[in-house]
């Protein structure tokens, strides 16, 4: 583990656009000691200081009950697919789709109500299991994602539970910064519903 005085010599080296990247979407994941190196550096250079706001907002992250209250709190929006204000869950779909030559793989995350998140995912299951068979690699996939999918219906709390939270460390920033009303909780949902595609080739 680098010292914190090779840390800081590192952190002089680096470009400011480095600096600025670093605050704005890795400082979540540092220790504390190297937060202060950062933020000194931001100074140093006199750069934007919103960016020292932006890494403390990041980085204190939600706890205990307020984290237990933000969850509800998400959970009891307005489902972003049919609009009906009932509980949402976070749902996980995979599929896959094969061609002569190649073979596509993606996962997404979406959170949702449980009509609209079952839909979600027969749909990804019923887009396999048509598209999935007609490469060497994608005949070998599509079984176990099919099986896989049909299995994590019996996890949906479970599933659920992790991605809430997931979610909850992923916008700690933007919590912090915008608040959680309904509209911001709204607009970052849609947001991450709109943004997960973790496609693999």
């Amino acid at each position: 583990m680098f010292s914190i005085e090779d840390i800081r010599a590192n952190y002089k080296r680096f470009p400011d656009t480095k600096i600025e990247n670093i605050a704005r979407n890795e400082s979540k994941g540092l220790r504390k000691e190297v937060l202060t190196v950062l933020k000194d550096e931001i100074t140093r250079r006199q750069l934007n200081l919103s960016l020292i706001s932006w890494v403390d907002a990041k980085t204190k992250s939600f706890e205990g009950l307020e984290r237990k209250n933000l969850i509800q709190k998400i959970q009891y929006q307005h489902c972003p697919k049919c609009f009906e204000k009932t509980k949402l869950l976070g749902f996980e779909t995979h599929t896959v789709k094969s061609f002569l030559i190649g073979t596509s793989s993606s996962r997404d995350e979406q959170i949702l109500c449980a009509s609209c998140g079952k839909t979600a995912k027969l749909n990804a299951i019923a887009i396999t299991f048509f598209t999935g068979w007609w490469s060497g690699k994608g005949f070998l996939l599509t079984p176990f994602t099919i099986v896989k999918d049909a299995l994590n219906f019996l996890f949906i709390d479970k599933i659920s539970d992790r991605i809430l939270n997931a979610f909850v460390d992923d916008r700690t920033g933007s919590f912090r910064r915008y608040g959680t009303d309904d509209s911001v909780l709204s607009r970052l949902i849609k947001w991450k519903n709109n943004s997960d595609d973790n496609s693999t080739y």
